[in-house]
């Protein structure tokens, strides 16, 4: 009866090269610290934009809050028209604490009956969040309204439609990003106004109207972002350069290690008469003390055997 064969064991997984060794200490450092400084200036590009877009609601609720008369429909649009108008600004919410009507513009007017709706959604879902975005379905707003449009609606409406869904088109989908910032303002009992930015306490006083700011910084992200691509551009070619250089030094050590592994399997079976024949390229090494010790070695065994032998003869 024979015994059953024992099961082979699977065969150990191979090492890494030396060349793959020396590329990854030398890549994998670089890019580690490349990745760590793009978080590093995600985190602190967006606490930049946020102290921005915070300052430039400030300025602007300062000046409307010290000045703004909700009961004053006329004056409200004026006011508002103005401060939309300036750099940076996207829209303006006014909300009275009382029976005046609630005030809302943005710097593209003709479509404040589709961004209001998705500022309230996005307030209710999330009321301290100050930093919002959504894709752009203007032009897709604008698609719907037009389909809806009965067969005897004038021309001119379906041609306002056409052309702002063709003026849309081009940024449809994309996301717009604001950052939304929210102050109260108080009529005090020394006669002058107060902001409440969220999280301090209320200030004595009647509180008059709510102004929620947004604030789209497109061209200071847009310049941030191309300064955190650069840089990982710069870390990924630093890091393929100092790869490419690593293996070409790896290949070289290699190549001379293999060179000396076949040098001592040949002195091993004997074949000592022969000099060692490794190429030498640049200065004096270590490396090349390494080659010169093994030779000097063959050396001296070959006088030894030499002088073992009958006869003294190789």
């Amino acid at each position: 009866m024979t015994a059953a064969p024992h099961p082979t064991a699977p065969p150990a997984p191979r090492p890494l090269s030396l060349r793959t060794k020396a590329v990854l200490i030398t890549a994998l450092p670089i890019l580690t610290l490349g990745v760590l400084i793009a978080a590093y200036l995600t985190a602190h590009n967006r606490a930049e934009l946020s102290r921005i877009s915070a300052s430039v609601s400030y300025a602007v609720a300062s000046l409307l809050g010290t000045t703004l008369d909700v009961t004053d429909l006329t004056q409200v649009s004026t006011q508002l028209r103005a401060a939309v108008a300036a750099p940076n600004v996207a829209f303006i919410d006014v909300q009275p604490a009382g029976d005046a009507p609630r005030a809302f513009i943005s710097d593209e007017p003709q479509t404040d009956w589709l961004l209001r709706p998705q500022l309230d959604a996005a307030l209710q879902a999330h009321p301290q969040e100050t930093h919002f975005s959504w894709p752009d379905t203007r032009a897709d707003a604008y698609r719907a309204a037009q389909d809806t449009l009965s067969p005897d609606a004038p021309q001119s409406v379906r041609d306002h439609l056409q052309a702002a869904q063709a003026t849309l088109d081009a940024t449809r989908g994309q996301p717009q990003t604001y950052e939304v910032t929210q102050l109260d303002v108080y009529d005090t009992p020394g006669g002058t106004r107060a902001l409440r930015l969220p999280g301090q306490a209320a200030p004595p006083g009647e509180r008059l109207f709510r102004l929620t700011i947004g604030v789209t910084l497109t061209d200071l992200t847009g310049a941030l972002q191309r300064q955190l691509l650069t840089l990982l551009l710069a870390c990924a070619i630093t890091a393929a350069t100092a790869a490419l250089l690593a293996w070409l030094a790896a290949r070289r050590v290699v190549t001379l290690l293999l060179a000396i592994t076949h040098a001592a399997q040949q002195a091993s079976l004997g074949q000592l008469r022969d000099p060692i024949h490794i190429p030498r390229r640049g200065r004096p090494d270590e490396l090349s003390d390494l080659i010169g010790a093994i030779e000097r070695l063959r050396v001296s065994l070959h006088l030894a055997l030499t002088r073992l032998r009958p006869g003294g003869r190789p």
